[in-house]
């Protein structure tokens, strides 16, 4: 090997004034190497020497970030998933029957971040980023997730676990992943209420193509059976009024304007189930989920009327009040399909927005109402946008109303 000139070496320190003052806690030593040149020999492409990333602390000694291939190769040896063997064991239960089950990080209202109790995809994976999906077949466990998380997934998951790195080359998604794996005719699982309509719509367009089956299981959520007293509870955090000074228009206005546009699209009713946009239309804060001033409750408003669906135990008497005042009459949150199926029995025209309100309601909905079409001899329409004729150019938010 070619011997290095000393006075080629010039190593770099901080002086003691800076690195007290700027950098108190890291002390380096960079050499910077010029002039000289360095034999290729020493250098072996072939080889694949991990990379290992070392600062000297002067506090705590040495902190070294491993690469990802360091963290895989202790998880070779797959070892069983005790909570995922136990939601397979569900998958032949009497009126469920399935080959697959998608677990996705949504709450009922299409929520990334969420209260503790819904995060059952963080329960059965034991990945704990806001965003992912997870699919068990019966005999494979996958997880997609972006690449805000690709390492803390692969530190979280255990063996049992498929990693899949979502938008990268080569990775396919969840359906054609499902089309690959399991057999033509199979059934793959899903709780309608964490799927909005269309992502659901979608899934079972993508799967059909292999003969696969999308079954709403409306009942029962596997992942709840195996969470069971272990789960957290749901929140209970009082709601609050928002001060008309920061939400700058009331309720009544708020609420009038909106009955116009419904008018206008000539539907009966519409379901908003959004929590942002429930807090904001009611002047309504909550503390349901971390960092986030929302509470967990759907709203219909109809042409006439209004209707909070809400855990009434979160319902102060000022709460109560405010509703009270501008008409809105509350009603237990886990009755809010009882209602959709009232709505349509009367043949009521519901605007849904089908992009974020849920299969279950929607899909609730659309039964109920040709259960009303086919007693009174006419059919439902669906429309997927309202049109100005005008200039062709859809107004309004997009979504079905029959």
């Amino acid at each position: 090997m070619q011997s290095v000139p000393s006075q080629a070496i010039r190593p770099l320190s901080l002086n003691a004034s800076l690195s007290s003052s700027r950098l108190p806690f890291f002390s380096f030593s960079l050499p910077i190497f010029h002039k000289f040149k360095i034999n290729p020999s020493i250098y072996n492409k072939s080889q694949k020497v991990p990379l290992f990333l070392t600062l000297r602390c002067c506090s705590s000694g040495s902190v070294t970030a491993k690469p990802s291939s360091e963290l895989r190769r202790n998880r070779d040896v797959q070892e069983p998933d005790e909570k995922v063997v136990a939601l397979r064991r569900l998958f032949s239960k009497p009126g469920i029957g399935i080959d697959a089950y998608i677990i996705p990080s949504q709450d009922a209202h299409q929520s990334e971040f969420i209260a503790e109790c819904y995060m059952r995809r963080a329960y059965i994976s034991g990945f704990t980023g806001s965003a992912g999906t997870a699919v068990v077949t019966k005999d494979k466990a996958a997880l997609w997730t972006d690449g805000r998380y690709f390492l803390q997934a692969e530190k979280q998951l255990s063996s049992s676990w498929i990693l899949m790195r979502a938008g990268s080359l080569g990775v396919p998604t969840t359906s054609e992943w499902l089309n690959d794996v399991l057999s033509p005719g199979g059934r793959v699982g899903i709780y309608p209420f964490l799927f909005s309509h269309d992502a659901a719509k979608e899934l079972k367009e993508a799967i059909s193509k292999k003969n696969l089956e999308l079954v709403f299981l409306y009942d029962l959520n596997l992942v709840d059976e195996i969470w069971k007293e272990s789960r957290p509870k749901p929140p209970n955090n009082p709601i609050r009024v928002h001060d008309m000074k920061y939400a700058g228009l009331d309720v009544a206005s708020k609420l009038s304007s909106f009955r116009a546009e419904l008018v206008g699209t000539g539907a009966s009713a519409i379901v908003i189930s959004m929590l942002d946009e429930v807090a904001w239309l009611l002047n309504l804060r909550g503390s349901d989920v971390p960092h986030s001033p929302v509470m967990y409750a759907y709203l219909i408003v109809e042409v006439d009327g209004a209707k909070l669906f809400v855990d009434n135990s979160k319902v102060t008497k000022e709460v109560m009040d405010h509703l009270k005042n501008a008409s809105v009459e509350l009603r237990p949150y886990d009755s809010t399909l009882s209602e959709i199926k009232r709505l349509a029995a009367q043949g009521a025209q519901l605007w849904l927005d089908t992009s974020s309100v849920n299969a279950a309601i929607v899909e609730t909905y659309k039964s109920a109402l040709d259960k009303y079409c086919s007693n009174h001899g006419s059919k439902g329409k669906i429309k997927n946008k309202r049109y100005d004729e005008s200039n062709g150019l859809s107004e309004g938010p997009s979504g079905v109303y029959m």
